[in-house]
């Protein structure tokens, strides 16, 4: 140590070379133990003192010349304390980035797993669609499917993959539904499950459940993971159930694919298949948003954009009670207007609305 510098600068500097010389060989070396140290650094653990074993000999004057020799000693124990620990934060940095690289990683194969499944359904689908009669029903979606001029499956499976969003951002906007399907008198129905986001939710939670859409690849995939999925027509699905033998009927995004007399078909359906205290679950564009319209007008299948108060008003008339309107989440901060007045707070409520809306509603039976 030199005699010119002061004694914190000169440790600063030996810890600082100590650990450039330790990290590059702290990665070949963790395969010898389960903290992956380098000697150097784990000898200064388990020597961060000098001490004398409890019945060495001569114990009494060595531990005397220890306290005698202090001076000695204590600054390489503070360096290799303090050497310890910068290698410590330095490896938990790098096990977090790990982690995280990892985490990506998983995803991203997730991710992609997934759209090859979707695309190899879009591929068998336009194969055999030469050699089969067209299906009665499009979509749960699409009610008009059957139509030559209709969209093909495979196509509105691509669309969907494009535009809808990953299953994973649908799910979590799904999931504040769940709060209203506790203790639910019967399964849940999933009328235009699509590519089951909800029926995975519901799976999670041991809910039993089923799903209808007469998309072949969205039932394919559903399927394929293990949900319980049938290729058909939401209407005629609901009105093959017994009476009242279901504890919810969900759809998301169908009502707007839908005129108004089959929306009114479908909300009758739900009631006489729904048991006593049932739940529906009827979610759609929220037209009071004019962001939200273009949502609306992107998908080339939908027919009308139905109000909340136009959808609350069919449900009370098909006999179901307590009809209301949620508004599950709102558009993010960053994309409003920052509320300086009230006339902002209008402008908000007008152009950057929730996305969505949602009627919910329930069975009471006299």
């Amino acid at each position: 140590m030199s005699s010119n510098e002061p004694v914190e600068e000169d440790l600063a500097r030996e810890i600082r070379e100590a650990i450039r010389r330790a990290v590059p060989s702290a990665a070949a070396k963790a395969e010898d133990g389960p903290e992956g140290l380098p000697d150097s650094l784990r000898r200064a653990e388990e020597y961060l003192t000098p001490s004398v074993p409890e019945g060495a000999r001569l114990s009494t004057l060595k531990r005397a010349l220890l306290r005698a020799t202090r001076f000695l000693w204590r600054d390489q124990a503070a360096f290799n304390t303090l050497a310890l620990e910068s290698f410590r934060r330095l490896r938990q940095d790098w096990d977090g980035r790990f982690a995280a690289l990892a985490e990506a990683t998983e995803r991203d194969l997730a991710e992609s797993r997934r759209r090859s499944a979707v695309s190899a359904a879009r591929f068998a689908d336009l194969e055999t669609s030469g050699r089969r009669p067209p299906s009665a029903a499009m979509s749960a979606a699409m009610p008009t499917a059957a139509e030559p001029s209709a969209i093909p499956p495979a196509v509105y499976a691509l669309f969907e993959e494009r535009f809808r969003g990953s299953p994973e951002r649908i799910a979590g906007a799904q999931r504040s539904y769940l709060r209203f399907l506790e203790n639910v008198p019967g399964p849940v129905l999933d009328a235009g499950c699509g590519r089951g986001e909800f029926l995975r939710l519901l799976a999670e939670k041991g809910i039993a459940a089923s799903g209808v859409d007469s998309n072949p690849i969205s039932v394919r995939l559903c399927r394929e993971a293990g949900l319980a999925a049938e290729e058909g027509d939401a209407v005629a699905a609901l009105t093959t159930q017994p009476a009242e033998s279901l504890g919810a009927v969900v759809a998301f995004q169908v009502v707007e694919h839908w005129p108004a007399g089959r929306i009114f078909e479908f909300l009758c359906a739900a009631r006489r298949a729904l048991a006593d205290g049932g739940v529906l679950i009827a979610e759609s564009v929220n037209t009071d948003s004019l962001s939200a319209l273009r949502a609306f007008f992107l998908d080339p299948t939908h027919v009308r954009p139905v109000p909340p108060a136009a959808l609350a008003f069919l449900a009370e008339a098909a006999g179901f009670a307590d009809a209301r309107v949620e508004y599950p989440a709102p558009l993010p901060p960053a994309e409003r207007l920052v509320e300086t007045s009230e006339n902002d707070a209008k402008l908000n409520r007008l152009l950057f609305g929730p996305p969505d809306y949602a009627v919910i509603a329930r069975v009471r039976r006299a």
